[in-house]
């Protein structure tokens, strides 16, 4: 499954985007246009919140800058993307102004649901790589792996995808633990999985 088939795209210039009104529908833009985003199923949301909560804590706790869940970035691509969880470190938070980031993340967040993995994996990873953001987690909301990727001047390398019956311990940041498959495993509400 493509991105393409799942995803609608509306070829338009930047100024153009920039004057569309506040969502729904919610847009990126990508390459010369705007793609609608899908709306987010609650188990998606609740493993954001929760990621973007202990993430949040660790980086305040030691003082590494700041966390968000769901904010615009305007990438120095100029693509305009909303990632799931967004980290700046303590020397980018220049990069913070009137509610939005502009500029290149050290870290994003994104969950994947059967309905966004395919646009996550190559449409918005991509934006990612050419603005060279430094470290990216894709997050399966369906079997709970995470994987974290590093930049590298030739792309994106994998250096870790812990099985989901292990903490995932993030490369970037030593000492954190985060618990995702004993946090949103067994027992989980049903109603809340994704499409």
């Amino acid at each position: 499954m493509t991105a393409a088939q799942n995803q609608k795209r509306i070829p338009m210039s930047r100024e153009e985007f920039l004057q569309l009104p506040e969502g729904p529908p919610h847009y990126d833009y990508i390459q010369g246009g705007a793609i609608e985003v899908n709306r987010p199923t609650g188990e998606h949301q609740q493993i954001v919140v929760w990621l973007a909560s202990n993430l949040w804590e660790y980086v305040r706790q030691h003082r590494l800058g700041d966390v968000w869940s769901n904010i615009s970035v305007d990438l120095p691509t100029g693509d305009l993307v909303g990632p799931d969880i967004v980290y700046l470190s303590a020397e980018n938070l220049h990069l913070y102004s009137r509610g939005y980031i502009q500029g290149a993340p050290d870290l994003v967040g994104e969950v994947l649901s059967p309905s966004n993995a395919g646009y996550d994996r190559v449409e918005k990873l991509d934006p990612y790589r050419r603005a060279g953001v430094p470290w990216v987690w894709l997050i399966d909301s369906e079997t709970l792996v995470v994987e974290e990727y590093q930049w590298m001047r030739d792309g994106y390398l994998l250096v870790s995808t812990p099985p989901p019956t292990r903490p995932f311990e993030p490369k970037r940041f030593p000492g954190l633990k985060l618990e995702i498959s004993a946090t949103f495993g067994a027992g989980r509400d049903s109603s809340l999985r994704s499409e």
